[in-house]
C-alpha cells in the first residue's frame, strides 16, 4: 500500500467516523423527541443541530476524495464538478464552504 493510498484510507475513515457521529446525534435527537411526547418536539431539534457543526473540509481532504473518485473511473465527472464551481483545478478554490459543497456533490458521483 502506497503512502497516498494510506492517506486516502485514513481520510476516508475520518470522514466515516464523523458521519457515524452525526448519525448517532440525529438518532439521539429522534429518540429524545419520541420519549418526550408531553413536551414540544421543536426543543430537541435545535439542540441536536448545535451539537454537530457542519464539517469543515481541508484542501487535503477534498483532494483525497476527488482523487479517489478519479482513480475509480470518474475523472470526467470530477473535472465537470470543478468546472461547475468555476475553477479549473482544486487549488483555485479558496472557501471552506465551497470545499463542503464540492464534497457533497462528489459523494453523489458513482452512487447514482
Amino acid at each position: 500500500m502506497t503512502k497516498n493510498e494510506k492517506q486516502v484510507l485514513i481520510d476516508g475513515l475520518r470522514k466515516l467516523a464523523a458521519d457515524v457521529a452525526d448519525l448517532a446525534s440525529t438518532l439521539e435527537g429522534i429518540e429524545a423527541t419520541s420519549q418526550n411526547q408531553d413536551g414540544p418536539a421543536e426543543e430537541s431539534a435545535p439542540a441536536a443541530a448545535e451539537e454537530t457543526p457542519a464539517k469543515v473540509y481541508t484542501y487535503e481532504e477534498v483532494r483525497a476524495i476527488l482523487a479517489e473518485k478519479s482513480r475509480t473511473g470518474y475523472r470526467a465527472e470530477v473535472k465537470a464538478l470543478l468546472t461547475a464551481h468555476g475553477v479549473k483545478q482544486l487549488s483555485d478554490v479558496k472557501s471552506p464552504e465551497e470545499f463542503a459543497a464540492i464534497v457533497a456533490e462528489a459523494e453523489v458521483i458513482g452512487n447514482g
